[in-house]
């Protein structure tokens, strides 16, 4: 891989929605300047926040129950569905430039090497997860029940995690010319009641929506005698790539493009009005 196997490590941080999502916009924006790999993991803040896709539609979220939970409202720039930003939410952010060996031209396709280290990285800690294929992901898309759908981490995309069946670990990605960004999020908790509280949906539906979410989503207290928190997965996950990829992740500060560019993407992710 050349010059491919140096990767720069950002500060980790547990900020506000806002801020964390700018900065993976900022992530993807500095390749054009920065051409190389870059990693950095995040926790969520300690007030929960909601954070719908980028065409899902703001009337499929109850603004009461928000308002009265003091909860803000977000919008990603990756597709999907809701997700809720809670204590515990662990998240990775990775960049790859376009023309690197792991960003692959199919969509689909480039999430294998990330499915695959997450899974090694998982082993780590006792913990023996399955591969979501391509041809599992979009049955499980066909047939996926419309309510469950209301939540990204109800339906299945390829190479995602499972754990006895039930998801553990997902992943989003954006394209642009300068590159790939992976998003990827794993729960300490799940947190289904708290985000079925929040829909648009019937009363006669939430109990119901609980129920299937749990039926399909895991977490790490549920799957480790001891869950890792952000510093162990993130060390995890180092030695994996290194050994697959002879990857080298070394502390990077912030460049000064990357600073603009998270300044300006502020006002993208703000709180919905």
């Amino acid at each position: 891989m050349g010059g491919m196997t140096s990767w720069r490590l950002l500060p980790p941080a547990q900020g506000d929605p806002a801020s964390e999502l700018a900065a993976g916009a900022a992530m993807l924006a500095g390749l054009a300047t920065t051409p190389q790999p870059a990693i950095r993991w995040y926790a969520a803040a300690p007030q929960p926040a909601l954070v719908i896709g980028s065409g899902q539609k703001v009337c499929e979220v109850d603004q009461a129950a928000l308002a009265n939970a003091g909860i803000t409202l977000h919008r990603r720039a990756s597709g999907g569905t809701a997700v809720l930003f809670v204590p515990g939410f662990l998240m990775q952010d990775i960049v790859l430039p376009a023309d690197h060996p792991l960003a692959h031209p199919d969509v689909s396709e480039s999430y294998r090497w990330l499915g695959e280290v997450w899974q090694a990285t998982l082993a780590h800690f006792g913990v023996q997860a399955d591969l979501i294929t391509i041809a599992a992901a979009r049955a499980d898309r066909a047939s996926l029940d419309p309510l469950v759908a209301r939540a990204c981490f109800g339906g299945w995309s390829p190479y995602e995690l499972l754990v006895a069946g039930r998801k553990l670990v997902g992943f989003a990605q954006i394209r642009r010319r300068e590159g790939l960004l992976f998003q990827v999020g794993v729960y300490t908790h799940w947190p289904g009641a708290q985000l079925a509280d929040l829909l648009n949906i019937a009363a006669s539906e939430r109990q119901l929506l609980i129920d299937r979410l749990s039926a399909r989503v895991t977490d790490l207290a549920a799957v480790c005698v001891k869950p890792p928190d952000l510093a162990a997965l993130a060390t995890a996950f180092a030695t994996v790539l290194h050994q697959r990829y002879d990857v080298t992740i070394t502390p990077s500060d912030w460049t000064a493009a990357e600073l603009v560019a998270m300044a300006a993407a502020q006002n993208r992710f703000a709180p919905l009005g």
